[in-house]
């Protein structure tokens, strides 16, 4: 295994173990039970994949984080059936204080938008999205 997939591995860990910053729930409490699959592309190879919950396509490409936006936003345009999430090195992103972004290579995640919007919808339920700021909310949610 390369170095940055055993720290994508490390950093699923970090978002599925429990903080008292965030009432003591995880980052991502559907990560723990989710079939992972990890790819090195470039933005114009990705395409979904079967038989996984997460697809992490980590990015080749030397890209700012408008042009990963762009390509997130054209992939979504695309695949009507998924959810693309963009997660750049140089974006980090904290809930209540905790940084939940990757950080050492950019991202694209990709998962299917029906299980994803089923996860939102539970978790709409908790108070899980209190802990979040309006702005990360609207990012994520509302991308």
């Amino acid at each position: 295994m390369d170095k940055v997939s055993k720290e994508i591995y490390e950093w699923i860990e970090h978002v599925i173990t429990p903080r008292d910053e965030l009432g003591a729930m995880c980052i991502c409490p559907f990560a723990k039970q989710a079939k992972v699959s990890i790819s090195h592309t470039t933005l114009s190879d990705i395409t979904p994949k079967e038989g996984v919950d997460v697809a992490i396509f980590v990015v080749n490409d030397d890209i700012s984080f408008d042009a990963l936006i762009d390509a997130r936003n054209e992939l979504n345009r695309k695949y009507k059936e998924y959810i693309f999430l963009e997660d750049h090195m140089n974006d980090p992103s904290y809930i209540n204080g905790v940084q939940s972004n990757f950080g050492k290579a950019n991202l694209i995640l990709c998962q299917k938008r029906d299980e994803l919007l089923r996860a939102r919808n539970t978790l709409g339920k908790t108070e899980y999205y209190e802990y979040w700021s309006k702005e990360m909310y609207r990012s994520i949610v509302h991308g």
